[in-house]
């Protein structure tokens, strides 16, 4: 649910009171818990906060962070309503839910965006019923892995407990809600790793004793049976009661092979005497040989794209045959039988499997035969690596909007609350949608009803406004808000964005500082900008300027060249939004 990124509504600091509230409502969802043990988790020192996101597919989560930290997701959906905690209080509490385990080789599957299926579990031994424990279809649940106990990924079942035992060890397991590297875990300030909480055993086992006695408890009737069948002591006339043998505590129980286990038996005892010849090493170069016909099979089948062609024949190898190549291993067309490309590309269109011309000494691939055997044949063998999202350390500034008690009459029938933060658009998308559907829209002239009079307080005479005259008067009523997006996350400043500001003042004995202001307000932390200051050997301090509502950066000596080049290089600053270059020490003639 959180694989892409989410939009965040509103980024509200809780009260007191409101913190008391949500402890005693986790408390009841999760009975597990000791008050203790939630208070540990929402601290009262830090900074607790709510965030309003909408999820890439529409879905509104509530999300509580200590010190930015997701500790727990409140859903309101159709098919589940309630509390979940994330992966960072499952590692503190990794028993607060029921777990199913898997693989390490699956996280990354998961990571990607899939649901985990029944045939990625690990059980402990065969099937049984109880091996799935006893939850209905949609029941909150975590996943961890057998080598490691602590969960890296939360959801819900998609199946009973029953239906999942059987479907026969097909199908969907668990619908996966939140995993470990996904948009949520990119809110800390520093990346929080898996601890290693040892091994995972399954939470339902079932007990080998137990199952051992009731199989020795069935051998035993058996035996008994056979006993009475085979007893010489005649019936009794009377009462035509079968009498049992005296000596049935002296019976033994002999466990005898099938003759399926007999041959199994038999042939790993032939196993340990017989030698299995190993495959000889293929030849270097011909192991080159197939290795550079699989990429370039694999190339022309995954990577290149009809629209492409025609491309340089140097190019296409270089971009697209080495892109290709299987991790681990090295491709040089030297090491083959070919030597050079152009001899390789000749046999390939031999075969009918490309087309290529040479111009001016250059040669290029002009077509691929999509539908040739050797494509359609081929077989991959390795797993797509899914690429990681690069996130930009360049602030993103944008403008928004917040939702104010003038205009929520309006916006509360879209779904929105007092505080929320909306960009111009949706604010646009409402309010058209809102005229529409009053049936006040008269080509580019608004009508006005009385909702809107009151919400743009027009004079009472005034009947209409142009359209855009009414959505500018509308949006003036809410409160203006500037949104900086730096590594994924979102700072929202009311009112007029503040540029970083670069003044130089004197201190004692005429020295000269120079002073760097706002810097938190597009996401630069002053601990890393002071130290990456002291690169050009000034000290560099942080310090609280008279005047100034956030502390600013103090670096000895006439810097603003340095901080300016500083600023725009490294951390991606537009100089629009950077004030103060014209304290820069003047050029000598």
């Amino acid at each position: 649910m959180f694989i892409k990124p989410f939009k965040v509504k509103s980024n509200n600091q809780l009260k007191g009171s409101e913190r008391r509230k949500i402890c005693e409502e986790i408390l009841q969802a999760f009975p597990k818990l000791k008050e203790e043990e939630v208070q540990s988790l929402l601290k009262k020192k830090e900074a607790i906060t709510v965030m309003k996101i909408v999820t890439h597919n529409g879905n509104v989560v509530k999300v509580y962070c200590t010190a930015k930290v997701p500790m727990f997701l409140y859903f309101d959906l159709p098919t589940f309503r309630g509390f979940l905690p994330t992966v960072y209080t499952l590692w503190q509490h990794p028993d607060l839910m029921y777990s199913f385990t898997t693989r390490s080789m699956v996280i990354p599957k998961l990571s990607s965006g899939a649901d985990l299926m029944i045939p990625g579990l690990v059980l402990d031994g065969p099937a049984t019923p109880y091996s799935f424990g006893k939850m209905k279809k949609g029941s909150p649940v975590c996943i961890n892995t057998d080598d490691n106990k602590a969960p890296f990924a939360v959801g819900l079942t998609s199946l009973s407990s029953e239906d999942m035992y059987m479907s026969g060890g097909r199908g969907k397991c668990v619908e996966i809600f939140h995993v470990i590297g996904d948009s949520l875990c990119q809110l800390p300030d520093k990346p929080l790793t898996r601890p290693d909480l040892g091994s995972a055993k399954n939470s339902l086992e079932t007990s080998n004793d137990s199952i051992t006695e009731e199989l020795e408890e069935e051998t035993l009737d058996v035996q008994v049976a056979d006993s009475i069948k085979n007893s010489e002591k005649p019936l009794d006339s009377d009462d035509s009661l079968m009498t049992l043998p005296t000596n049935v505590d002296n019976l033994q129980i002999e466990r005898r092979d099938s003759p399926l286990e007999e041959n199994f038996n038999k042939n790993l005892e032939d196993e340990e005497s017989v030698h299995i010849k190993e495959p000889e090493p293929l030849d270097p170069t011909q192991e080159m040989d197939k290795l550079l016909e699989y990429c370039f099979l694999k190339a022309c089948k995954t990577s290149i794209k009809k629209g492409d062609l025609p491309m340089i024949t140097s190019t296409f190898f270089k971009n697209h045959v080495m892109a290709v190549c299987p991790p681990g291993r090295s491709l040089d067309i030297k090491k083959s039988s070919y030597k050079k490309l152009s001899v390789f590309l000749s046999k390939m269109k031999e075969r009918g499997l490309v087309d290529t011309s040479v111009l001016k000494g250059v040669e290029s691939l002009l077509a691929i035969k999509s539908n040739h055997p050797l494509l359609h044949d081929l077989v991959i063998n390795e797993e797509a690596i899914p690429v990681e999202p690069v996130t930009s350390n360049a602030p993103v500034i944008a403008e928004y909007y917040k939702v104010t008690s003038h205009v929520l009459p309006l916006l509360s029938k879209f779904g929105y609350e007092k505080g929320d933060i909306m960009k111009r658009a949706d604010i646009r998308k409402c309010f058209f949608d809102y005229v529409k559907k009053e049936n006040l829209q008269d080509g580019k002239i608004l009508k006005i009803n009385p909702q809107l009079a009151g919400i743009l307080k027009t004079k009472e005479s005034q009947e209409t406004l142009t359209m855009e005259d009414g959505i500018n008067k509308f949006i003036g009523k809410m409160t203006h808000t500037h949104g900086v997006t730096v590594g994924g996350n979102t700072l929202f400043f009311t009112g007029k964005l503040e540029p970083i500001e670069i003044t130089v003042t004197s201190r004692a004995n005429n020295k000269k500082v120079t002073l760097v202001n706002n810097l938190e307000m597009f996401g630069i932390k002053m601990e890393e900008f002071s130290k990456e200051c002291q690169g050009i050997g000034a000290s560099a301090t942080i310090t609280d300027i008279p005047g100034k509502k956030t502390p600013s950066v103090l670096v000895q000596g006439n810097q603003v060249l340095y901080v300016f080049k500083l600023l725009t290089e490294k951390y991606q600053i537009n100089k629009n939004h950077i004030k103060g270059l014209e304290f820069a020490p003047k050029k000598r003639k």
